[in-house]
């Protein structure tokens, strides 16, 4: 414990030495290894250092935006996208929509980020087409899951008067020169917003892509401006204070110690935004077998129930220092490293400067874990293998027993971590039973768990799983049924396209050398589960 203080202070020294923030603000291309074929340069891809500085000419572009919405009818708002383009507004929602109900007149903020046949649906009954505002957020503008949706809802029509959404109730986010962006010059689009191109997808919270649907909803861009602009300044400062790089020195010190699992401690109302901090930090340092593992949103453990491998990060936006004092002290008597992070005020606005601080902190953890953290090359590949296997018929899937599958992961040599997929309707009572899964396999075992639902996680944590380290035991959770939803002018229905992401995604794995094991679960998915851990476990 000791020695891994010591390891982060001397890190951090060098940093501060070495001059490392003055050289990242100068886009000092030499701090990072190469990046992979096809992937741009590093000075193609900072523009992110800059979004604080732009975002109060954003704000003023943006100031009457959710006037107008109001203005013109609309109900709800409903972003369509995955990962970097969906991250920042889930993480915004689940902060602001409280306060949001509460106000003056307001419109219903929504995220829209599977394919999940039966979830689409549902969303669909709530929705009336045309007093919806749909974003169609895309860097790429060529997303399969992001332009699935968009047909669907561009004709999801009202039953009593068979008139499909109109064109003005539809918004394309995305960089210049992609395919959305042409179709919305052509005329498909009531409005085009432009996003930059030299800023990747995970690093876009403060661009137009985190910030036109906050706009729309009424949030304060202003205020988003303040904030991440003082985090900015205080991110430039080659000293030990600099918030960033104080950050990326633990992270980076501790996983070169062999403690990579950066497990997360946050409040419940910052889950959302734990899963943006998944996200930056598996895709950008996941690859070439190294890679910080992020472990969000866990069940709370006994201390001894945590393995060597980890160090913690606990967030506290409340002020809540007994509490959060009380825990550091037990994880530090356990034995383990543990970083505060805490914010400068109590304004919720100030979630703007967190998405800075972090974006820094991995930029520089990544360069002292010798990553170039700007590329996701097994994302890329991942997009490619679902236009394959969605021509071929992947109904029938090699299953396991779930039972013997886990009390092998027990009795076996354990795996480096277990990561818990699930293509299916997301619930609250599914989301604990799989909750319930991660904390009796930690119990059992010391090993620590991931979870995600697809196809979310194949644009967020699904690139360490296959680009990261190696030795990783992965359960698969399909559904038994996915409803034949026909995608708008297309050969396929999304239950065929989350059958092609998800077989697509597990055999990649499988050729990465991980172990999977894919397990299919029928209308009492819970009670599946549940009966799965009293088996294994108890």
């Amino acid at each position: 414990m000791v020695d891994e203080q010591n390891s982060v202070t001397v890190t951090l020294d060098c940093l501060v030495n070495s001059s490392f923030a003055s050289k990242l603000w100068s886009r000092n291309s030499n701090l990072w290894p190469k990046q992979s074929t096809g992937a741009e340069p590093s000075e193609k891809t900072l523009g992110w250092l800059d979004l604080p500085y732009k975002l109060s000419t954003l704000a003023d572009d943006f100031d009457s935006l959710n006037n107008q919405v109001l203005a013109d009818g609309y109900s709800d708002i409903v972003l369509l996208g995955m990962g970097g383009s969906s991250m920042t507004s889930l993480a915004l929602n689940e902060l602001f929509n409280e306060s949001l109900e509460n106000g003056p007149p307001y419109v219903k903020s929504h995220v829209v980020d599977t394919v999940i046949p039966a979830t689409i649906t549902e969303i669909g009954k709530k929705l009336e087409p045309s007093k919806t505002l749909f974003f169609v957020s895309s860097k790429s503008g060529s997303t399969i899951e992001t332009l699935s949706l968009e047909s669907h809802f561009r004709y999801l029509q009202n039953p009593e008067i068979k008139d499909s959404a109109s064109i003005r109730n539809f918004i394309a986010l995305s960089d210049p020169r992609t395919p959305l962006s042409e179709r919305a010059q052509a005329g498909e689009f009531g409005k085009w917003v432009s996003t930059p191109e030299d800023v990747g997808g995970r690093f876009s919270a403060l661009s137009a892509f985190g910030m036109a649907p906050a706009a729309a909803a009424g949030l304060d861009l202003t205020k988003f401006a303040e904030y991440s602009v003082l985090m900015a300044h205080r991110c430039r400062s080659d000293s030990t204070d600099n918030p960033g790089l104080a950050l990326g020195a633990f992270m980076a010190a501790n996983a070169l110690k062999g403690r990579d699992k950066v497990t997360l401690i946050t409040p419940k109302k910052y889950f959302a935004f734990a899963m943006w901090v998944e996200q930056l930090l598996a895709e950008s340092t996941g690859k070439n077998g190294k890679g910080l593992i992020p472990i969000v949103n866990e069940p709370t453990l006994n201390p001894v129930h945590y393995g060597n491998d980890r160090q913690f990060i606990i967030f506290d936006p409340n002020g809540d220092e007994a509490r959060n004092t009380d825990r550091m002290a037990k994880l530090k008597s356990a034995g383990h490293p543990v970083f505060m992070v805490k914010t400068f005020t109590l304004d919720i606005h100030e979630i703007a400067a967190e998405f800075f601080r972090w974006q820094f902190a991995t930029a520089t953890a990544s360069a002292l874990m010798g990553i170039y953290p700007f590329d996701q090359p097994d994302v890329e590949s991942a997009k490619t293998r679902a236009q394959k296997y969605l021509s071929e018929d992947n109904s029938d899937i090699k299953t396991s027993d779930l039972v013997e599958t886990l009390k092998a992961i027990s009795s076996n040599t354990l795996p480096r971590y277990v990561a818990i997929t699930a293509f299916m309707p997301e619930s609250d009572a599914l989301t604990t039973a799989f909750m319930k899964l991660r904390a009796a396999i930690s119990a059992k075992t010391g090993v620590a768990t991931t979870f995600g639902y697809g196809p979310r996680y194949l644009h967020s944590i699904g690139q360490l799983y296959k680009g990261g380290p190696n030795n990783l035991s992965v359960l698969c959770f399909v559904s038994g049924k996915y409803d034949d939803l026909h995608v708008p002018n297309t050969s396929y229905t999304f239950g065929e396209l989350t059958r092609a992401l998800a077989a697509g995604d597990f055999h990649a794995m499988s050729q990465k050398g991980q172990y999977v094991n894919q397990f299919q679960l029928g209308n009492k998915a819970v009670e599946e589960i549940e009966y799965g851990i009293r088996e294994s476990f108890i």
